[in-house]
C-alpha cells in the first residue's frame, strides 16, 4: 500500500471512529510501526527518556512509521539517544543517530521539493541535532588519539 493511501486510511479511521487518536489509527494501518512495546512513542518520551535502549527503539519506530506513511520522524528520540550516548562516551553511536536523523530529514525535504530553510528544519531539536554532530565527531577523534 502506498504512503498516501495509508495516511488517508488512517485519517478516515480517526473521522469514522470518534475517540480514535491519529496515533492509534496509524498503528492500525501500519501494523503497529509506530509502537514500542505496545505503546505510542510519545507515551515513552517522559517515562523512559533516560533509557537508552527504549529511546533507540523509539527511533526505529519513528523511522518505520516514516517509511510506511511519509510522516516526518520526531527528532526528540534521536536527540535523546545522542545525549545518552555522549554521557556513556559512545561518540560513534551519537554520530550514528545524529546522521541517521539528518539523512532522513533531508530525504523528507527532497521528496517534497521543500527548501532547506522551511518548516521542520527550523525546529529547535532539529538544529540541536545538527549542532551536536561536529562536536561528537571531534570527541570521537580525541578519544581515538593516544
Amino acid at each position: 500500500m502506498k504512503m498516501k493511501t495509508l495516511l488517508k486510511e488512517a485519517l478516515e479511521n480517526v473521522y469514522d471512529s470518534p475517540g480514535t487518536t491519529i496515533g492509534e489509527a496509524i498503528a492500525k494501518v501500519t501494523g503497529g510501526a509506530n509502537l514500542v512495546d505496545g505503546k505510542q512513542t510519545w507515551e515513552l518520551a517522559k517515562e523512559a527518556k533516560q533509557a537508552l535502549m527504549t529511546m533507540k527503539k523509539c527511533c526505529n519506530a519513528e523511522l518505520a512509521t516514516y517509511r510506511k506513511t511519509g510522516l516526518s520522524p520526531a527528532p526528540y528520540y534521536f536527540e535523546r539517544v545522542a545525549i545518552l550516548s555522549r554521557r556513556e562516551k559512545n561518540y560513534a553511536q551519537e554520530i550514528e543517530y545524529c546522521e541517521k536523523y539528518i539523512k532522513v530529514l533531508e530525504e523528507y525535504y527532497r521528496k517534497r521539493g521543500l527548501p532547506d530553510y522551511d518548516g521542520l528544519k527550523l525546529g529547535g531539536r532539529d538544529l540541536a541535532i545538527c549542532k551536536r554532530l561536529p562536536k561528537a565527531k571531534e570527541l570521537l577523534a580525541k578519544s581515538k588519539s593516544p
